[in-house]
């Protein structure tokens, strides 16, 4: 699965879950509780209902409110971890 389609099963398989945007070297994520790590080759970002992992290279936190976070660099892989609760 690409960086695009694991996107858009993150929006649609739950509802109240992230919603991850992907634009070139920019990734948006909103319905965020905060970021946990941060890292330039790995930002955590604490969700409802677990988390996001953004894995790459130059990786910045271009912008971060309650609203959303913006990640800017090289993304590798963005993966999500269930809270299991």
């Amino acid at each position: 699965m690409g960086l695009k389609e694991l996107c858009a099963s993150l929006g649609q398989t739950v509802q109240g879950t992230p919603r991850v945007e992907v634009e070139g070297e920019r990734l948006v994520i909103e319905r965020h509780k905060g970021v946990r790590a941060y890292s330039t080759t790995c930002i955590r970002v604490d969700c409802p209902g677990g988390e996001v992992c953004i894995e790459g290279e130059g990786l910045t936190l271009e912008a971060l409110s309650r609203a959303e976070v913006s990640v800017h660099g090289a993304v590798a892989r963005v993966s999500w971890k269930d809270s299991g609760g």
